[in-house]
């Protein structure tokens, strides 16, 4: 199956109107004679960050799922996937990772099961936290056995006991953050698979300033990352902001926002 990212790219060469974000005015900053002027013609552009297609089957969406603890569970999830998957036809689905591995034999069989018998394409979650090299090489041997080719580095939530990651604290296992990660899947693997990594367009909490954590992401992308999704946000102009921030130190890849229906 396509790398997720070739099928990006191919969207956003298919649509016949493309938003540039430099263009779409901060409301706050432009008087109300301005703001009127631009209203119709923006409102839609700014909610949806830089695109805006005109037929609806040139909008593309992803659906994430976390994979359950029961045999039931495991059946009602499959069967989920495969009427989501042929009846809102995906650009792909997410599969998370449980902390330090935990759910790794469920969520590549999750993968597999999605990818071969529902036809859609996985990027499924991997997580350092509490992992070994040898372990991180193994799960990513497994995935492509499997046929996996689109991943999501992440460094993963903080050890049991610890609400939320402080500033300089690493994942406790052998690749200290994300980017080591990234660099390590494309050491191991060149470009075969795809790699995202996760944006914070509303701040990482373990993070100093806005700089030092774009400049982190930065990093990130120069080491091998072919796009980004967002963590959840409720406020269009945060995204907006964010997404001009990246381009503006060369972040040019993908920024996917991501987005929780209510």
């Amino acid at each position: 199956m396509p790398k997720i990212i070739d099928k990006i790219n191919s969207f956003r060469k298919k649509q016949k109107r493309l938003v540039n974000i430099d263009e779409i005015p901060d409301l706050d900053t432009i008087d109300e004679t301005q703001q009127q002027k631009h209203s119709n013609n923006l409102k839609d552009e700014r909610c949806i960050g830089m695109h805006l297609p005109k037929d609806p089957k040139e909008w593309y969406y992803s659906f994430e799922f976390f994979p359950p603890k029961t045999e039931a569970g495991l059946d009602n999830l499959l069967t989920r996937i495969d009427r989501m998957s042929t009846r809102l036809d995906p650009l792909f689905i997410d599969v998370t990772w449980g902390e330090s591995g935990s759910t790794s034999a469920r969520s590549i069989a999750i993968a597999a099961h999605a990818q071969r018998y529902c036809g859609v394409d996985v990027l499924l979650h991997l997580t350092c936290t509490g992992v070994t090299k040898p372990q991180l090489a193994a799960f990513l041997k497994q995935a492509k056995s499997h046929g996996v080719q689109n991943i999501l580095a992440l460094r993963g939530d903080p050890p049991r006991g610890k609400r939320s990651w402080c500033n300089d604290d690493v994942s406790g296992g052998e690749c200290d953050r994300a980017i080591d990660l990234v660099r390590f899947i494309r050491q191991e693997y060149g470009d075969y698979f795809c790699i995202a990594v996760a944006g914070h367009p509303e701040g990482h909490p373990a993070s100093q300033s806005e700089d030092e954590e774009l400049n982190h992401l930065k990093e990130k992308v120069d080491a091998g990352v072919d796009f980004i999704i967002t963590q959840f946000f409720y406020d269009a102009d945060l995204f907006l902001a964010y997404v001009r921030r990246c381009r503006s130190i060369g972040i040019t890849c993908p920024i996917l926002p991501g987005i929780l229906p209510m």
